[in-house]
């Protein structure tokens, strides 16, 4: 699937997903899709502490509701982890803000890019496959444009419908979060934990890598040998 061919998909999903969804939204979800958070992290301790308050509230506020989805896509290898269903996983809130952080300082984006993206948006709204005329978009653009183009908030009808509460990181913690979430259980019950990846054929060295700067671990290298997958050395 082509990058535009995603993003279309991306928004239509949302909109289906978030019905009440306005233009703003969309064009943070496009912003979010090419510069994940736009944030620059310069103090990954307040980015803990705003995390650890956002979740406090969370709980203070939470209703009967049924708990969403953990991620949501949002293209380009990037997802939207949703901090009211990490209750029950057992995730640590240190390797939520990890993995956040370690996204915003990785993804950087591109204004052209994204320029291109939002015309990717501006053609769902022509042949009206979003719930936006193309005069309302550009009308928004326009104004969007003549700021800059900075990162943007969701509207207050969003806001007031979905109480979004989330951080935008890479996708592949979401393809290993079960690993994640196991490795946080372990440092719970034993303090110290060593993780051996044994699998060539799934790409342990990037796995490897993405464990030590979420953990601040050391790597070991591994050194396969006859009849074996391989030992640490």
């Amino acid at each position: 699937m082509s990058d535009d061919a995603e993003l279309r998909e991306v928004l239509l999903s949302h909109q289906r997903r978030y019905p009440r969804l306005q233009i703003q939204d969309l064009v943070k979800l496009v912003f979010q899709n090419e510069f994940a958070g736009g944030h620059m992290i310069a103090d990954p301790q307040s980015s803990l502490e705003r995390l650890r308050e956002e979740c406090r509230a969370l709980a203070d506020n939470q209703g009967d509701e049924e708990p969403s989805d953990v991620f949501v896509n949002i293209g380009n290898g990037l997802c939207r982890l949703q901090l009211a269903a990490i209750g029950g996983t057992g995730i640590h809130l240190t390797t939520v803000n990890q993995f956040f952080v370690n996204t915003a300082r990785m993804r950087r984006g591109n204004l052209a890019s994204f320029k291109r993206k939002l015309g990717v948006l501006r053609d769902c709204c022509q042949r009206g496959q979003l719930p936006h005329s193309a005069a309302d978009l550009e009308a928004f653009l326009s104004a969007y444009r003549a700021q800059g183009y900075p990162a943007i908030s969701h509207s207050a009808v969003y806001r007031d419908h979905y109480k979004p509460a989330y951080r935008v990181v890479d996708s592949a913690y979401r393809d290993h979060f079960a690993l994640f979430c196991r490795v946080d259980a372990l440092f719970e019950s034993q303090g110290t934990v060593c993780v051996a990846i044994d699998n060539p054929s799934a790409g342990e060295s990037a796995l490897a890598a993405l464990l030590s700067r979420v953990y601040d671990s050391n790597l070991l290298a591994i050194s396969p040998g006859p009849g074996k997958a391989g030992q640490p050395q």
